[in-house]
């Protein structure tokens, strides 16, 4: 009860005790009720404005009340939308945001390779192409994306690559989207890097040396690699990978309505009879057919590759079969072959191809490579179930030079050939020899320096020697997340 409150009661006790006495003693005058009266008037009227203010103030904190909820309200979903509260995560340096359940994710990633070469070109006879090699630097690889994921069980990624084999327009690099709902099965459908090969499913952030084998690009570039429009899928576990796809065109080619688009397919298979904490051993067996060639004319077909450098485009022309017309079909078997026995690590794969053509005769190359490693700080390649290949290097002592640490560093060794001489195509055949040095500065960043020693053995069907040999010195810097 209010201090005015108490006053007020204690005047009408007051009142009340004088009345009662003036009316026992029957001694008050008339003047003396009348005052009496006058100030029981007085006190009546301090009463209702004491009310009156006690009700505006209650209304008040009625009003006050009601503004906070209100604004409560405003910040709060609406009935039946569930209240998102998401985190932000960094695995492996990466941007990610998380819901607190971890079901939905988004994450920004991305890489650049970026590589220089230098060149000592000799060519056999003036009429070798090219005739010089020039030094430069190359973005590889210059790409920037999103992967995330949905209520746990689907994938997705939006890449796009402002490097390349030369630096060009900014292109799409992957679009898809994954199942991945049932452990050990994935099924995916976009422009993807089809998982085709040993060396294919090796990441270009983890691969040895700064490019794949000649003879494994020959075969990807027939209807599988990156930037390939398929759908497909593969099952895997600690044992065994085994997976099939259906391909189409890369997004850089050109597509032209009402002409036919490249149309193949992909299957790889793979088991490991050893596979523990001490080795790892892979054994596989890979297909790949392409039942149309795609473009205005729907029945040539070209092969070739670089020096296994990509900075100067114009090594492209020493390993060339130009354009095979009349070409039906094309196929690729092959076997691969890895061990990983602690910090050394080897693998290896033979490719057999064949062209098939109309009225000009069947065409069969072939090509390999063998290739492998030993890291000098004792770290090791795992192998990864869920792509079928081995994984990079992470520096069990990160580059801190206040102290001493100087990351891991790797000592690599590659034999590559192909030959793609048959019947009047004279492609060529090339022989390189390539050694390599790693230099892991953590997690996030590499150096690779490689030096390629080669030849291209090339006579034309007039016995023309148009071949060459080379030095290349090269180096890349990469940094990816």
């Amino acid at each position: 009860m209010s201090f005015a409150t108490h006053k007020i009661f204690g005047t009408i006790g007051l009142i009340g005790a004088l009345a009662s006495g003036s009316a026992h003693a029957q001694s008050a005058g008339n003047d003396e009720i009348a005052v009496l009266k006058q100030q029981l008037r007085a006190l009546e009227k301090k009463l209702d404005s004491v009310q009156k203010q006690t009700n505006t103030v209650q209304k008040q904190s009625e009003s006050v009340k009601q503004s906070v909820a209100n604004a409560n309200a405003a910040y709060m979903p609406k009935k039946g939308v569930p209240y998102i509260d998401a985190t932000l995560k960094m695995p492996g340096n990466r941007p990610t945001f998380c819901t607190a359940d971890g079901a939905n994710c988004i994450a920004l990633t991305g890489r650049l390779h970026l590589d220089t070469a230098a060149y000592s070109f000799r060519p056999n006879t003036t009429s070798t192409l090219p005739q010089g090699l020039n030094d430069g630097v190359n973005a590889r690889r210059a790409r920037l994306g999103l992967i995330g994921t949905f209520n746990r069980d689907w994938e997705y990624s939006v890449v796009v690559d402002a490097g390349g084999t030369t630096d060009g327009p900014v292109t799409l690099n992957n679009a898809y989207v994954a199942y991945k709902g049932v452990k050990g099965l994935v099924i995916q459908g976009g422009y993807i890097d089809v998982p085709y090969t040993l060396d294919e499913a090796t990441s270009s952030n983890n691969i040895m040396f700064m490019e794949r084998a000649a003879s494994q690009v020959l075969a990807t570039s027939l209807a599988a690699g990156d930037n390939r429009a398929a759908f497909g899928g593969h099952i895997f576990s600690d044992n065994y990978w085994v997976g099939a796809y259906v391909t189409g065109p890369a997004t850089s080619a050109t597509v032209v309505h009402n002409t036919p688009q490249p149309l193949g397919a992909t299957f790889r298979a793979v088991g490991l009879p050893v596979n523990n904490d001490v080795a790892t051993v892979l054994v596989g067996f890979d297909a790949l057919y392409l039942a149309q060639t795609g473009g205005t004319t729907n029945n040539t077909l070209a092969m070739s590759d670089r020096i296994e450098i990509r900075v100067d485009p114009g090594s492209n022309a020493l390993l060339n079969t130009g354009t095979l017309a009349n070409v039906n079909n094309a196929r690729v078997l092959s076997g691969e072959a890895a061990v990983q026995v602690g910090s050394f690590m080897a693998q290896g794969e033979y490719f057999d191809y064949a062209v098939q053509r109309t009225g000009l005769g069947d065409l069969s190359f072939n090509g390999g490579y063998g290739q492998a490693s030993y890291v000098l700080t004792g770290e090791k390649h795992k192998y990864s179930s869920s792509a079928g290949a081995f994984g990079g290097i992470n520096p069990a002592r990160p580059v801190n030079f206040s102290t001493g640490d100087l990351g891991a560093w790797e000592l690599a060794v590659r034999y590559s050939y192909a030959s793609l001489n048959d019947l009047a195509v004279r492609g060529g055949e090339l022989k390189n020899t390539t050694v390599g040095l790693n230099w892991y500065v953590n997690q996030n960043m590499r150096f690779m320096f490689n030096w390629i020693h080669g030849t291209v053995d090339k006579t034309t069907t007039a016995n023309v020697d148009t071949g060459g040999s080379y030095d290349v010195f090269a180096m890349r810097t990469q940094v990816a997340f």
